[in-house]
């Protein structure tokens, strides 16, 4: 392999690569997965939605960082920050070795104790353009596994800086993809704010209609704008952008209330050249929850859904599923403690608990689908566990 200092794509890394995300599927579930199915196992029936699992940014990033470790053995090798948000592939990257370089207050990479020779692996998610313009500067490797669909929105969110646009962010604040995908907008000289919710779309609608002044709303939501910004509705120009695993309908209704708050506010005409907005959801995401829709619609007696506590995807799957039917969030076979007790996350308050009697002895029918970083080996664990808890017939 050449001397490369800025990996982008897993062919970079030259002959001989290896698509590492194959090693954690599972033959009898990968005949099922793009179609929907079901696997009668022990008495009981599996049910799968037609899209599940592991996406395209996900295989890309898993072939990235592994091939990372393959090729680079005895090198120190560090993450930006978790791969993806699942405890089963960042626990094997723990017994690889693979260390994460910690972050300042500004969420910033601190790099001082990395040294030439050294790989870092950008996450999934990307990172601050801050991060790879100081990563650049200490000579290290710098292996880019930032999912491709991520990329895309950060061209949308960079066309607005350039015209003048703030960049209104509908993402978790907290989030690594949002942190990264705001920056873009800093790099090219704009600015951002960042709504996590319909609520506070429309507290921003009633900034733009003079309910409510700006300041008020940034005093309210320090963390949602860069430190000392400031806007003047009358004057501003506004471009929707999304995190990529958010929920289509949620960010397609923020979207309509503040172009209807600039109808409103300043006329059709002014809002044409004022606002934009463009669908910027992850089709692989949107794959998986309408399939879930669609699974939920089946008789069955409850559903699991499994992925990571602190993956988005995840979450809004759980969201979905909630009042539809009993419904579990669990992250792995673990979380199964008994055929009384399992430990999963409830998406109302965003915890996981102990819940019990989750698995009655007529349970027949079972709907399972997982977020778009959980590799089929951890369903195939849980499918194993739950056939292991029917007593004898």
């Amino acid at each position: 392999m050449a001397d490369q200092k800025f990996i982008k794509k897993l062919s970079e890394f030259g002959e001989g690569f290896k698509h590492h995300h194959e090693d954690y599927a599972v033959s009898d579930i990968s005949k099922i997965r793009e179609t929907g199915g079901v696997w009668e196992l022990g008495g009981l029936s599996f049910h799968f939605p037609e899209h599940f699992g592991f996406c395209y940014g996900v295989d890309k990033a898993i072939d990235m960082v592994f091939e990372t470790c393959g090729r680079f053995e005895g090198a120190r090798i560090y993450l930006t920050d978790q791969l993806i948000h699942n405890p089963y592939i960042n626990g094997k990257l723990k017994e690889k070795g693979v260390l994460y370089l910690k972050r300042d207050a500004r969420n910033l990479l601190v790099c001082d104790g990395l040294r030439s020779g050294d790989k870092v692996v950008v996450s999934a998610f990307g990172t601050d353009f801050r991060d790879i313009e100081n990563l650049k500067a200490r000579g290290v490797t710098i292996v880019d596994s930032t999912c491709g669909a991520i990329i895309n929105v950060w061209k949308r969110v960079e066309g607005y800086a350039k015209n003048g646009f703030i960049t209104v962010m509908h993402g978790k604040r907290n989030h690594e993809e949002t942190r990264a995908t705001v920056s873009q907008a800093v790099k090219e000289g704009g600015s951002y704010l960042t709504i996590e919710n319909v609520r506070e779309g429309r507290e921003l609608a009633s900034v733009i209609l003079g309910r409510m002044c700006e300041e008020d709303f940034l005093k309210k939501y320090p963390e949602a704008a860069p430190q000392g910004f400031s806007f003047d509705r009358t004057a501003c120009k506004m471009g929707m952008a999304n995190q990529t695993t958010m929920l289509k309908g949620e960010s397609l209704e923020i979207q309509e209330i503040l172009r209807g708050a600039f109808r409103e506010a300043f006329g059709e005409e002014a809002t044409r050249g004022r606002f934009r907005s463009f669908d910027t959801i992850c089709g692989a995401t949107q794959d998986r929850q309408d399939a879930l829709r669609k699974l939920l619609g089946k008789d069955l007696d409850l559903a699991l859904v499994v992925g990571g506590f602190n993956s988005s995807n995840t979450s809004h799957l759980a969201e979905i599923a909630l009042g539809r039917l009993p419904f579990y969030h669990i992250e792995g076979a673990d979380d199964i403690l008994s055929a009384g007790e399992i430990r999963a996350r409830d998406p109302r308050i965003g915890r996981a608990a102990v819940m019990k009697d989750w698995f009655s002895p007529t349970t027949r029918r079972i709907g399972i689908t997982s977020g778009a970083s959980t590799p089929d080996v951890t369903l195939l664990e849980i499918i194993r566990k739950i056939v292991s808890l029917r007593s004898p017939q």
